[in-house]
This record gives structure tokens, C-alpha cells and sequence, in this order.
């Protein structure tokens, strides 16, 4: 068992007992089961899977920190801050492919160094939500 806790600057998307959690890092995808090692790790964008129950739950994850860790009840605590997350039922597939193209026209209508940093990333938070919204079929 692992006590799981997600935190956006918004709101706290989990906190509870989980059986496992996969979670995209800059060295690859990971995934934290009962009493592991621990370790401190960056978050890119990508799918993060809870597991509980035998069911999986996906989240769309954009940029963050990932802390795993022993519990003082002997229970591995992991803590996920993020700079952005949504749970997969409320990704809408039209409104990220919308929002994907508007990223896009406004990063060809900068040329400025500076921005060009901020509408990269833009962009590949968008393409992310638009590739986990068309995995999951969701297009409300």
C-alpha cells in the first residue's frame, strides 16, 4: 500500500491509499509499488496511472516533482507536485485540439527569444492533453 498525495497550485487532486502509481519522469516512466527505494524525481508531461482496487485512473500531468519516501506507519508515502494536472474524465479531446491550435498560432506569431520558451511549453502541455484525451476516447 501507498498513501498518495497529488498537489496542483489549484487544488489537491488525491490524497488517499493507493496500490500502485506510474508516473512519466525525465528518465523514463516509473512506477512506485509497496516499500520502494526512495527517491526525488522530475515529472515531465505525460500519464500518470493510480491504481487502486484493481482499477486504474488516468491524469494528464504537466511539469513537476515527485517524492517517494518511507511513512512513519511503515507505509511508503508518495507526493506529487505538479505545475498542472486533470483527471482523464475531464479532458475534453475538442477543446484540447482547439487550444493545441491556438498555442500553435501564437508561437508563429512570436519571434521573440523569451517567449518562444513559454509557448514551447504550451504547446507540449496541449499536445499531451490532446494524446491522453484520443487514448481515452474522450470527446464530450
Amino acid at each position: 500500500m501507498l498513501k498518495l498525495k497529488v498537489v496542483t497550485p489549484d487544488k489537491v487532486l488525491v490524497d488517499e491509499i493507493i496500490d500502485s502509481v506510474s508516473i512519466p519522469t525525465t528518465s523514463g516512466m516509473i512506477t512506485v509499488l509497496s516499500k520502494h527505494v526512495p527517491l526525488v524525481s522530475t515529472i515531465k508531461a505525460g500519464e500518470m496511472v493510480v491504481k487502486k482496487a484493481g482499477t486504474g485512473m488516468g491524469y494528464a500531468v504537466f511539469k513537476g516533482l515527485v517524492n517517494v519516501r518511507p511513512h512513519l506507519k511503515g507505509i511508503t508515502e508518495v507526493v506529487v507536485l505538479l505545475e498542472r494536472s486533470e483527471p482523464v474524465e475531464e479532458l475534453d479531446h475538442a477543446r484540447a485540439e482547439e487550444a493545441l491550435a491556438r498555442a500553435k498560432a501564437l508561437a508563429s506569431e512570436k519571434e521573440d527569444d523569451l517567449d518562444f520558451g513559454m509557448f514551447e511549453s504550451l504547446i507540449e502541455k496541449e499536445l499531451n492533453r490532446v494524446k491522453i484525451a484520443r487514448k481515452y476516447g474522450r470527446h464530450l
